[in-house]
């Protein structure tokens, strides 16, 4: 009977923080508004991450559904630990579907669409376990892999040990979990640290952003913005799949290299010329974006509050392996990775 009540009493907290921070998560939802018009270009926001009643979230598949139209997210996974009883949920809501939360070889894995629950195996490597999870999940990935308070040494050599053997891989660099405003400061930091390193040790990454949601004041602080794709899950699906899709708190990106698209790999030869073309827009404001190589700033645009950044930069292939990658940040500091260009 006490803990039932406990239970109460911390669900009515949860509906006051709700309610508390309905307007603000409004705002930001008309800020994304206010961006795709000055983008123009098509982009499904959607939160892949998200977790109900059906686990140890606070509120229903629904009321996350509607807190994520409030934000302006076209689309929410609700991703459970462990179950998918949560599709019947789904189904009947147009801007939910289902999704699950395992884990592998020490790490949480989230799999879209799963069509039955993934069971960790004891002793697996991850490079197994994504195996596995593509075996009956179109797509899947490394959720919150840095942690949450910043990675040990150990910790970090651990991801980079174990995603040796793999190629290909998608991570979570921004992970709201805990955090009603943003996700930068949380895991952003660490995530972006941990992504520009398995970058340089040769692997494909993909970026993705996610509130981890437990409860709905979580919903907003960090989504995936999906490109060439329409709102229907198995077109965000097929575009994560080939990368088209940046980790943001707010800002909009996209950019092409030779007009190849983000996730694209280029075999130019040594002295051809490449030529970096890059949109990025915020109603709020950007204060600046920056195109990345090998963990360093190559180029560095400063916005100075201006809502829409559009650039075209030339540089020679060296005639080596390489990535690029480019970030934004707004004049209120929300961050936004979009996935590299390869060179191969």
């Amino acid at each position: 009977m006490a803990k039932a009540k406990q239970r109460e009493l911390h669900r009515k907290r949860q509906a006051y923080l709700e309610t508390l921070t309905a307007n603000y998560k409004q705002r930001l939802g008309e800020r994304l508004a206010g961006s795709r018009k000055i983008f123009q270009n098509r982009v499904v926001a959607v939160d892949l991450h998200s977790h109900s009643i059906y686990s140890d979230g606070q509120s229903t598949v629904a009321e996350n559904a509607e807190r994520a139209k409030l934000v302006g997210l076209d689309l929410i996974f609700a991703t459970d630990h462990y179950t998918i009883r949560q599709k019947r949920s789904a189904a009947p809501l147009p801007n939910a579907t289902w999704g699950e939360e395992s884990d592998t070889a020490g790490f949480h894995l989230g799999l879209l669409q799963p069509k039955r629950v993934h069971k960790s195996k004891p002793g697996e490597q991850l490079v197994d376990g994504l195996a596995r999870g593509l075996r009956h999940a179109d797509f899947v990935w490394l959720a919150h892999p840095v942690g949450f308070n910043g990675p040990t040494r150990e910790l970090q050599e651990r991801i980079l040990q174990q995603s040796d053997p793999v190629d290909e891989l998608a991570m979570e660099v921004l992970n709201g979990f805990n955090v009603i405003d943003r996700a930068y400061y949380r895991t952003g930091l660490w995530g972006a640290q941990m992504f520009d390193r398995l970058l340089c040790a040769g692997k494909k990454v993909t970026p993705l952003g996610a509130s981890d949601c437990h409860s709905m004041v979580e919903i907003g602080n960090s989504w995936t913005g999906v490109l060439n794709a329409t709102r229907s899950p198995a077109s965000v699906i097929k575009s994560l799949r080939a990368g088209q899709c940046f980790a943001t708190e707010a800002p909009l990106l996209d950019w092409s290299v030779n007009g190849k698209v983000m996730g694209s790999t280029l075999r130019p030869r040594k002295g051809t010329t490449l030529r970096f073309h890059l949109r990025a827009a915020d109603s709020a404001g950007l204060a600046w974006v920056r195109i990345i190589s090998q963990g360093k700033i190559i180029k560095e645009i400063w916005a100075k509050g201006e809502p829409l950044v559009e650039a075209t930069l030339s540089r020679k292939a060296r005639g080596s392996a390489a990535y690029f990658r480019v970030e934004c940040a707004a004049v209120d500091d929300r961050r936004a990775f979009a996935t590299p260009i390869y060179i191969a």
